[in-house]
C-alpha cells in the first residue's frame, strides 16, 4: 500500500473516531437547568423546586413544557375567558421599598401574563417560570379558590379601599391566587381579569421572598425557606399563627392533590 493511501486510511480512521465521541457527546449532554434553549425542560416543578439564585427558565421555554405536560383539559370551564386573555400595553410600578433592590431590577419586569391555556397548562406555565414546584402552586391556587378565577375575598368595610364599583363590604383580594391589589401594586385590574397574570405576578412574588428580599422579615427569616413565604404569602408575617395554619390546609391539599380526581 501506498504512503498516500496509508494516509488517508489514518485521515479516515481519525474521522470516523471523532464522529463517534462527538455523538456519544451529544447523546449524553445535559442542559443545565434553568438555562433557556427553547426545548422542553425537565422543569423544577412537581416535586422540585430551583435553588435560590437559579437561572430562571424564560417564559417561552415554560410555554413549550406547560403544552406538553399541562392538562389540556379543562377542570374550570368558568375560568376560559380569563384564560384566553392578556394583559395589553402593561406597565407595572415599583414595589415597596421593603423589597429588596434586586425584586424591582429583575423580577417586575419580568411579570406580564402573557400566556393562555387551560387552568393547569397556566399553573405549570407560572411554577415553571419561577422555579416553583408545581403541585406546591396546584395546592395553593386550591386552598386560595379552588381553582376558581372569578374568586374575590378579603371584604373590608373601608370605602378607600374599594375598587371597580364594589361598595362596602367590597373585596381588596382577587383571582385564582387572590391577589390582594393593595400590597401588589398595579395587579388590579389585570389579577381580576386575566388567570396568567394573576399567577404571574403572585409566583414572583412567592420567588421574591424566597430568595430573600423581604427586607422587613426578621425572627429567622432567610432565603430558600419555601413553606415559610408560602405562610408569609396569606398573613404577611413571618410563621405566625395565621401563616402556619395556612401552610398546613395547603400541605393537606398537596396530599389529598384533588386536581387528580376532576
Amino acid at each position: 500500500m501506498s504512503q498516500l493511501s496509508n494516509r488517508r486510511s489514518v485521515l479516515l480512521w481519525l474521522a470516523l473516531t471523532l464522529a463517534i465521541v462527538f455523538v456519544i457527546v451529544l447523546a449524553t449532554y445535559k442542559t443545565p437547568r434553568g438555562i433557556a434553549t427553547g426545548e422542553p425542560i425537565a422543569e423544577g416543578g412537581a416535586g422540585e423546586t430551583l435553588p435560590v439564585g437559579s437561572n430562571l427558565p424564560s417564559a417561552q421555554q415554560c410555554a413549550a413544557y406547560a403544552h406538553q405536560v399541562g392538562s389540556d383539559r379543562e377542570a374550570r370551564p368558568g375560568n376560559t375567558a380569563a384564560n384566553l386573555s392578556v394583559p395589553r400595553d402593561l406597565v407595572l410600578p415599583a414595589w415597596p421599598d421593603f423589597w429588596d433592590q434586586s425584586a424591582n431590577r429583575l423580577f417586575v419586569p419580568r411579570i406580564d401574563g402573557q400566556y393562555t391555556g387551560t387552568t393547569d397548562q397556566i399553573i405549570v406555565w407560572g411554577a415553571c417560570k419561577w422555579g416553583i414546584s408545581t403541585d406546591v402552586v396546584r395546592a395553593m391556587a386550591m386552598e386560595e379558590s379552588s381553582w376558581h378565577q372569578d374568586k374575590v375575598g378579603d371584604y373590608v368595610n373601608d370605602p378607600a379601599l374599594c375598587v371597580g364599583g364594589h361598595s362596602v363590604p367590597c373585596p381588596t383580594s382577587f383571582g385564582i391566587l387572590q391577589l390582594k391589589y393593595f400590597t401588589r401594586p398595579g395587579s388590579w385590574p389585570n389579577s381580576q381579569q386575566h388567570t396568567a397574570f394573576n399567577i404571574d405576578y403572585s409566583l414572583a412574588v412567592l420567588r421574591g421572598c424566597f430568595e430573600g428580599w423581604v427586607t422587613y422579615l426578621h425572627n429567622g427569616y432567610s432565603p430558600g425557606d419555601l413553606w415559610g413565604c408560602i405562610g408569609w404569602h396569606f398573613s404577611g408575617e413571618w410563621k405566625d399563627d395565621l401563616a402556619l395554619g395556612y401552610v398546613k390546609r395547603v400541605q393537606r391539599q398537596l396530599h389529598d392533590q384533588p386536581w387528580t380526581r376532576w
